[in-house]
């Protein structure tokens, strides 16, 4: 892909983002930091903070991604991880559709991620509700069950 298709990508993708923090009330030219290549969104829904991130193709990565974040509370020590992880590996198997938990840094997070290929606007809708949907019922469900920190508390 050349350098002039990927920005029109990265570009194609922003204004499909920005169309969707729009539907949500929300001003995204206030929410959004480019970085080298890249378009970063932060907002919030309920309780949840969501990262929208979208990459060119760079190194190993051949396509451009879209990739929503939310963090979702921050991990105990490591004597107490087992347990919770455990949870988490049997909420990506049987009740998340779209997202899965992952680790980032000190935090557990829901990520959903896609190419930029043929992306529209009811998939990036789809990806932004349905990411911040999970963090902002797992937030309080794991920090509760597991007496965690809840990130946006951190």
């Amino acid at each position: 892909m050349s350098t002039d298709e990927a920005k029109r990508e990265v570009e194609r993708a922003s204004a499909l983002v920005e169309q969707t923090i729009r539907a949500l009330g929300i001003d995204p030219t206030s929410s959004r930091r480019d970085r080298d290549g890249h378009v970063v969104y932060a907002l919030r829904r309920g309780s949840a903070r969501i990262l929208i991130a979208i990459h060119a193709p760079s190194g190993e990565l051949t396509e451009g991604r879209i990739r929503v974040v939310a963090p979702v509370v921050v991990l105990p020590a490591a004597d107490r991880q087992l347990e919770l992880l455990r949870h988490l590996l049997t909420a990506n198997a049987t009740d998340l559709v779209g997202a899965a938990f992952a680790i980032s840094g000190d935090d557990v997070v829901v990520v959903a991620e896609r190419a930029l290929r043929d992306l529209d606007a009811s998939e990036v809708d789809a990806m932004v509700r349905n990411v911040g949907r999970v963090a902002d019922r797992y937030d309080d469900e794991l920090s509760t069950a597991f007496s965690l920190k809840r990130s946006s508390d951190a």
